[in-house]
Formats: C-alpha cells, sequence, structure tokens
C-alpha cells in the first residue's frame, strides 16, 4: 500500500485540512490516509492547544465520509511531544511492507532538514509536497533535489486552499467574530457545544 501520513495539532480542524485530506484522497493513488492529531508540537507552541479529547473528534468529524481516511491516536498515546521520526518508527513496524509518504505544507517542507534526525526520517519515508498559488515553484524544486540526491522519492502538487489557519479560527472565537466559514459544519457545531477556545 501507499501511505499518506498527515500529522499535525489540528487545533482546530479547518477548511484547509479538510481540502488537503479531499485531494489525497480524490486526487492521488494513496491507498491509505492516516490523520495524526499531535500530543505536543516540537514545530508550535502548545500554550492554546486544547484537550486530545477534543481534537480527536474534531477529527473525526471533519473527516468523515472521506474515502481512505483514518484517524490515529499513535502520537497522542505517547503522551510526550510528538517528533516525527517516533512517529515513522512505529509505524514502519505497523506497516512493514508498505510505502510511507510524508505530507507536508511548502512551510514545513523547506524546513524539513532542520527536523529531529532528517536523514534517519527521510529512511523511513517518502515525502509529498503541497505548493500554493502565491509560493515559489523554484524554492521548493531546489529543495526536492536537496531531498532527492539523499535517495528519498519527493512528489510536489499545487493546490488551491482556502486562505484559513487554527489561529485565525482561535482568535476570531475569543474575539466573538463569526467562524463558520472556516471549517466545516460538525466541528463549528461541536466547538459551540464544548464551549472551545473561548
Amino acid at each position: 500500500m501507499k501511505i499518506a501520513v498527515y500529522g499535525g495539532a489540528f487545533n482546530p480542524v479547518h477548511l484547509g485540512h479538510i481540502e488537503i485530506v479531499k485531494f489525497l484522497s480524490e486526487k492521488t493513488d494513496f491507498d491509505k490516509i492516516l490523520i495524526i492529531p499531535s500530543k505536543f508540537s516540537p514545530h508550535k507552541s502548545n500554550k492554546e492547544l486544547v484537550d486530545d479529547v477534543h481534537r480527536m473528534n474534531m477529527c473525526e468529524l471533519a473527516f468523515k465520509g472521506i474515502d481512505k481516511c483514518e484517524v490515529s491516536d499513535i502520537e497522542i498515546k505517547r503522551d510526550k511531544i510528538s517528533y516525527t521520526i517516533d512517529t515513522l518508527v512505529e509505524l514502519k513496524t505497523i506497516y512493514p511492507f508498505d510505502d510511507l509518504y510524508l505530507i507536508c505544507g511548502s512551510d514545513m517542507f523547506l524546513s524539513l532538514l532542520n527536523w529531529r534526525k532528517p536523514n534517519e526520517l527521510l529512511k523511513h519515508a517518502s515525502v509529498f509536497a503541497f505548493i500554493r498559488d502565491n509560493e515559489s515553484i523554484e524554492i521548493m524544486n531546489e529543495q526536492k533535489q536537496v531531498i532527492e540526491n539523499k535517495g528519498v522519492k519527493v512528489e510536489i502538487s499545487e493546490i488551491k486552499l482556502p486562505p484559513y489557519s487554527s489561529t485565525q479560527v482561535r482568535d476570531a472565537i475569543k474575539e466573538g467574530k463569526a467562524f463558520e466559514n472556516y471549517t466545516s459544519n460538525e466541528v463549528f457545531e461541536y466547538i459551540l457545544e464544548n464551549n472551545l477556545y473561548k
């Protein structure tokens, strides 16, 4: 199998996340898409991170019905900082004969070689990176070449995404502004029902 590994805080899930997963499901040849909420992110502040159960539930709601998609608690169960290398090592024990692809936005892709144990990480997974309209394909291709020179397969795909971030959603909620257009109806209702991000 060809497996997409898509991790993040998902704090909360927004339409950009959903569009990426729909794209992976409908426009690529992945056999499985693993959505992996992090326990604690090494890349971001965790002070506004809501409880694991809420983020798992929001992911289940947001990605329900998308073909080939599965939400995994592999990082949450680990109960420590979620380093990608640890996740890939564990996934290779679960899927020893399958091809793992790390899903990256352009910012993460361009910083990939600064992650924890990058050379070991790249032994366990290929890379599938997204580029948005306003970003330089030249810079992405330069990074692709550097990574491919290490013997790693890299795929780059262009995607048009809604201009939203989880920070924008949280800020809108704290400021009492409307945010229903930032995420799915199910996630919107869940946030209201559980009084999150106030």
